[in-house]
């Protein structure tokens, strides 16, 4: 090692000295990273639960078993860290019978996950974690319980960007409006998140939220299940909903984003009967004995053309969204893998052959060309995707039961290992708001997200969260979005384009510097000033940016509180992001 850096310290040529420390850094620097922490569950504090060594291929002297539904249940770590960090949590554990859930507490902010069935022991990704330094301590138990746990791993986490797929739609025929929405949307993926709203017809949600944040969401979402055909003939009516999303998506110069989802009522044999198997809960399993995987089977069955019926009505709606050039981020068969909704009871194989006779009925049969079509995952089950060439955009719902927000790493990694440069990733439901310091930090940077409405969700949001997520730098809403039905409206500028990458933080910033990093195609020189909300001229630095990636920062010292611009300009170009400053 000493003769190694005797050359180091000679050499003065750039390119010997940047291939002699490459070579010294991969041979060194291993050595010098903190290695894993590895906490043994059988060396943790039990309560409720014991240490058992019968199941082989366990690490350690044994592992612990015993947890149930009840978080009181559980195995309580407690460490030291030596330096601050983000980690990457995962468990070591066992689910000899079946899939289960667990909850999981670190430093007090609970999260949940799911156990897939494995043989033998296998690994969960727990999420990421900002750690300080010194004590910290870790809880596990609860969700649906009965799982064996051998230990957690902690790891230094390298978090990076999500990766843009290619702006190709699954339906070549889709609509210019269409293709340029799903363009726009690549786009911002990894800088941006739209702010997201569920409506149904009872309450007026997005109201609510502009009234209490002066914004609308970039993204109205709303649910057809009024217009299943077995609802219709129980007396429900629709009242003219899909006009009510039109009318919305108009608002703003159209700029409205729709998604649509159907909460599809079962075409026949609802049970009606009380407490919670009457007819208008029939798109759930315990509400009816329709089998589809049989009407699947049988093409010439009466029960094959009831699947059709229900079909074609709905497409008479997307008809109407069609018709006033609306782009439809459509999201039906969602949640399918939990098992709950009556189009997932029989399993993997004909849930995908139903979702592939919708694509084409409605695609191919109806000409509806408007359709970007999302697909609801279910963590860790990629036997239920139906495949690249029948879905544009990933969506997950996440409810947990937790007041304090979770930063959501642990569900965004597993989508990523699955889609990442290939699929859009999007919280399509969620019963919280995310934290955008959360996105920030963990790069969680989902396409947009989607409150789920109702006393229980949207309505027992803490309002000031409320305001300060739809008010945030980095969350786009309805008076933020571009005109993305024109081509290139986002990214029209060379300049925009040759600067990949592109994050300002920390965002809001209480500090003394504001940084701007970025992937640069090419040398360039550029100038980075900060404007305030007049447009007047606050700080400004010449930046000569290298091919490859660049930093740079600029003052804030003497930078009052307040929103201002960041501007990147190049000639007659320029490229610019909101900026908060907390004081």
């Amino acid at each position: 090692m000493k003769t190694l850096l005797r050359l180091l310290s000679k050499i003065d040529r750039p390119g010997h000295f940047t291939w002699l420390a490459a070579l010294f850094f991969m041979a060194f620097a291993p050595a010098a990273m903190a290695a894993d922490i590895k906490l043994e569950a059988e060396s943790g504090t039990r309560n409720g639960v014991t240490v058992a060594s019968s199941m082989a291929g366990y690490s350690g002297t044994g592992y612990v078993q015993g947890f149930d539904n009840s978080f009181a249940k559980n195995v309580k770590f407690t460490f030291n860290l030596p330096a601050a960090g983000i980690y990457e949590l995962s468990i070591r554990y066992a689910t000899p019978s079946g899939e289960k859930g667990y909850v999981l507490e670190v430093n007090g902010q609970q999260s949940s996950g799911m156990f897939t069935n494995v043989t033998g022991f296998g690994t969960a990704q727990g999420g990421m974690f900002s750690l300080p330094a010194g004590a910290n301590t870790i809880t596990l138990g609860g969700g649906w319980g009965f799982y064996f746990i051998d230990f957690i791993n902690l790891a230094s986490a390298n978090i990076p960007l999500p990766a843009k797929p290619p702006k190709t739609l699954s339906d070549a025929n889709a609509t210019v409006s269409t293709k340029n929405l799903f363009s726009y949307l690549v786009d911002i993926y990894g800088s941006k998140v739209l702010a997201g709203q569920q409506e149904i017809n009872e309450l007026q949600e997005i109201d609510y939220v502009r009234t209490h944040t002066g914004k609308d969401p970039a993204v109205g979402s709303y649910d057809l299940i009024e217009y299943s055909p077995s609802r219709i003939q129980y007396g429900s009516n629709p009242a003219g909903f899909s006009e009510r999303a039109i009318a919305w998506a108009k608002k703003d110069q159209g700029r409205g984003i729709i998604s649509l989802m159907w909460h599809w009522n079962a075409p026949t044999d609802l049970i009606n009967q009380s407490p919670d198997k009457l007819w208008w809960s029939g798109f759930y399993t315990r509400a009816t004995t329709f089998n589809f995987a049989a009407a699947l089977a049988d093409k010439n069955g009466a029960n094959y053309q009831l699947l059709l019926r229900d079909i074609d009505a709905i497409a008479v709606e997307l008809k109407k969204f069609q018709a006033q050039d609306i782009p439809v981020l459509w999201r039906p068969l969602h949640e399918a893998a939990g098992g709950w909704f009556w189009w997932g009871a029989q399993g993997a194989g004909p849930f995908k052959e139903l979702w592939k006779l919708m694509y084409d009925r409605l695609t191919n049969h109806h000409q509806l060309h408007n359709l970007i079509w999302v697909y609801t995952a279910e963590r860790a089950k990629p036997e239920w995707y139906p495949g690249d060439a029948y879905v544009d955009i990933v969506g997950i719902d996440i409810y947990e039961n937790t007041a304090v927000a979770s930063n959501l790493s642990g569900q965004w990694t597993e989508l990523q290992n699955l889609f990442n440069g290939k699929k859009l990733v999007t919280l399509s439901e969620t019963g919280n708001l995310p934290n955008p310091e959360y996105i920030r930090t963990f790069k969680t940077w989902w396409s947009w997200f989607a409150v789920w409405p109702g006393a229980e969700y949207t309505r027992k949001q803490p309002t000031s969260l409320l305001h300060a997520v739809f008010n945030d730098p980095d969350v786009i809403t309805l008076d933020e979005l571009p005109d993305w039905r024109k081509s290139g409206a986002v990214t029209g500028s060379a300049l925009e384009q040759a600067l990949s990458q592109l994050e300002v933080y920390p965002n809001p910033a209480n500090g003394t510097h504001l940084t701007m990093k970025t992937m640069a195609r090419s040398p360039m020189k550029a100038t980075v000033g900060l404007y305030d909300a007049k447009g007047a001229k606050v700080t400004e630095v010449t930046a000569q940016l290298v091919s490859g990636q660049n930093q740079v920062r600029l003052p804030l010292r003497q930078v009052p509180a307040g929103i201002y611009v960041l501007s990147i300009r190049k000639g007659n170009e320029q490229v610019c992001r909101k900026v908060v400053v907390k004081k």
